[in-house]
C-alpha cells in the first residue's frame, strides 16, 4: 500500500494516535466513511485522513473503500479491537476518576424508544426533575431511537442506558423492570373490522388480515402472531404505525396511552380480541459487565424508587 511505512520494534501511544483509533472504531461501527463524517459532523474528507493518517502510523492497511463499499481487512479487525478496549479502557479510567469527585458532574447519556417520554406510567418529565435536584451540574442527553439501536448504543458505551421494551435480551446487558405499557389492537375507519359489532374477536375472525408488525421482536408481534394476522409492513415509530392503521388498510397493536392521547381517538376503533389484554414491559437496560458510574447508578436509583411497588 502507497505510504505506508514499517514501524520500529517498539512505538508508544500517543495522543493523536488515541485519537485516529476512536475515529476508525466510529468508522467501523457507523459502517463507513461517509456514515461516520455523518456521525461525528466532519468534513467527509477530514474522517479519510485521520484513516489514512493511522494506516501510516500502524504500518498496515485496515480497511478497503471504494466503489465496492467499506470493508475491513484481517489487520482492520484486530486494529478495531484494539481501538475497543482502549476506548474502554478510558471510559473506565474517567468513571473511577469521577468517583472521586463528592459532587455529580458530567453528561448522562440515555437512549428511549419514540413514545415512551410523554408516558403517564413513566413519568419522565418528574424523573428528569428528580435527577436534576440531586445533580445540578449533571448534563442530561437524552435521545429518541429504535430499540434494537439503543441496545447497540449500550453495548458499545456510547449510551449509560436505554429504556425500552423488547423480546429480545442479549446476554451482555443487564435488564431492569420498570412498568408494564397496555397495547390494543386498533383499527381504524375504512377498515372491513371497524363497524363489525361482535363483542370478542376471536383467531378465526381474524386470521390473515394485515398488520404492522414491529421492526424488532416485541410482545405485541408474538400476540399478533398468536391470532394469526399476517404481517405485511413493519416500523418502529409509533407515529408511523398509528398512520398506516388510519389508512383503514391495516391493524396495529399501539400504546393505550398514545391513543388517548391523540386527536385521531374517534377515527380509531379498539378490537376486544380474544385471551388476556396485552401488557409490553418495559426495562431500564445498562452494560452488565462493568460496574456502573455514580451517574448512572443516580438515575436507576431514581427510577426503583419511582415504581417501587408497581
Amino acid at each position: 500500500m502507497d505510504n505506508i511505512h514499517q514501524l520500529p520494534n517498539r512505538q508508544q501511544l500517543r495522543g493523536a494516535d488515541i485519537h485516529r483509533l476512536s475515529v476508525f472504531k466510529t468508522v467501523v461501527e457507523s459502517g463507513g466513511l461517509s456514515q461516520a463524517a455523518d456521525f461525528l459532523n466532519v468534513d467527509l474528507s477530514t474522517i479519510s485522513r485521520q484513516v489514512k493518517d493511522l494506516e501510516i502510523r500502524v504500518g498496515i492497511e485496515l480497511c478497503s473503500r471504494g466503489p465496492k463499499g467499506f470493508a475491513l481487512t484481517e489487520q482492520g479487525r484486530i486494529v478495531y479491537d484494539v481501538a475497543c478496549l482502549l476506548s474502554e479502557a478510558l471510559q473506565t479510567s474517567e468513571e473511577r476518576l469521577e468517583g472521586l469527585r463528592e459532587d455529580l458532574s458530567g453528561v448522562l447519556r440515555i437512549g428511549v424508544v419514540n413514545h415512551i417520554l410523554l408516558s403517564p406510567k413513566l413519568r419522565f418529565p418528574e424523573l428528569i426533575k428528580e435527577v436534576k435536584k440531586k445533580a445540578p451540574k449533571l448534563t442530561i442527553e437524552c435521545k429518541v431511537i429504535p430499540p434494537n439501536e439503543i441496545m447497540r448504543q449500550v453495548e458499545k458505551r456510547q449510551l449509560h442506558l436505554g429504556i425500552l421494551g423488547t423480546a429480545e435480551q442479549p446476554v451482555d446487558l443487564e435488564f431492569t423492570p420498570i412498568f408494564n405499557e397496555k397495547a390494543g389492537l386498533y383499527c381504524a375507519i375504512g377498515h372491513p373490522l371497524y363497524n363489525d359489532n361482535r363483542i370478542i374477536f376471536e383467531r378465526e375472525a381474524l386470521e390473515g388480515l394485515p398488520y404492522v408488525s414491529r421492526s424488532h421482536s416485541t410482545l405485541t408481534d408474538i400476540r399478533a402472531q398468536s391470532l394469526g394476522l399476517a404481517a405485511e409492513t413493519s416500523s418502529n415509530d409509533i407515529d408511523v404505525i398509528l398512520s398506516l392503521i388510519l389508512s383503514g388498510l391495516y391493524l396495529g397493536f399501539l400504546p393505550i396511552h398514545t391513543v388517548e392521547a391523540t386527536n385521531n381517538n374517534h377515527r380509531l376503533r379498539r378490537l376486544p380480541i380474544a385471551g388476556s389484554e396485552c401488557k409490553v414491559p418495559f426495562y431500564a437496560c445498562t452494560l452488565k459487565r462493568v460496574q456502573q458510574n455514580k451517574r448512572t447508578e443516580l438515575f436507576l436509583h431514581i427510577l426503583n424508587d419511582a415504581f417501587k411497588g408497581n
